[in-house]
């Protein structure tokens, strides 16, 4: 008997052993798989570098030209913004989230009016330092964008608003600051809404962006 429970146990654990590698080899290819879209989403949407092109060889053919291009205009960018003079450490960081969206806008769209728009855009955009747990700073930013896509004459900027608009709706529902749970919902919903209404634009890259967000249906932070 005693042996038998020994012979059991042992091929218990073998069993085990093996479910455990599996589940963890899958659960790597699983994270594997998102960090490719992860990463773009972050690069889009809050100007971090995007990562070489062994962190996103999960992703679409189609995609990997844009994502080459993307890169090599990261390297050529320059910023037409001035720094402020004698900043505040909260001055500086909003100036630096400034220089991160032009950066992002020239990196996304190889046009020739590009440096111009990015630049006049980066410095009239509604940003804060920090949201501080609270739904307000995210609120107030979306509500800046859609004010302006309202009117906007650069039509084919409207896939990134949407996407930038959408993500923030989508993390003040998330956050602190919110009348009713139904608000929350009114306010994800539109967030969802127009965070898909940004994938279908035609933009490769915020479309992977657009994706990932309403896959994981999270509010991505810096």
């Amino acid at each position: 008997m005693a042996a038998f429970l020994s012979r059991s146990t042992s091929r218990a654990g073998v069993i085990a052993a093996w479910t455990l590698a599996f589940t963890s080899l899958l659960a790597h290819a699983q994270t594997g798989a998102a960090s490719g879209a992860a990463a773009v989403a972050r690069a889009v949407l809050w100007g971090t570098a995007m990562p070489p092109a062994e962190g996103t060889v999960d992703l679409p053919r189609d995609v990997q030209p844009l994502l080459s291009e993307y890169r090599q205009r990261e390297h050529a960018f320059r910023s037409a913004l001035k720094a402020p003079p004698g900043a505040t450490s909260v001055e500086q960081a909003v100036f630096d989230q400034r220089v991160a969206i032009e950066r992002v806008l020239f990196c996304l769209y190889p046009r020739r009016d590009i440096a111009r728009v990015a630049a006049t855009y980066a410095s009239d955009a509604d940003v804060s330092s920090e949201w501080d747990g609270s739904a307000d700073m995210p609120r107030r930013e979306a509500a800046f964008i859609d004010d302006l896509l309202r009117d906007l004459q650069q039509k084919w900027l409207a896939p990134y608003l949407h996407l930038i608009a959408g993500h923030r709706k989508l993390c003040a529902s998330q956050m602190e600051g919110l009348a009713s749970d139904g608000a929350r919902s009114a306010l994800a919903e539109e967030g969802r809404r127009q965070i898909a209404h940004a994938g279908n634009g035609g933009q490769p890259l915020i479309r992977v962006a657009a994706e990932h967000l309403l896959a994981t249906d999270r509010c991505m932070g810096r």
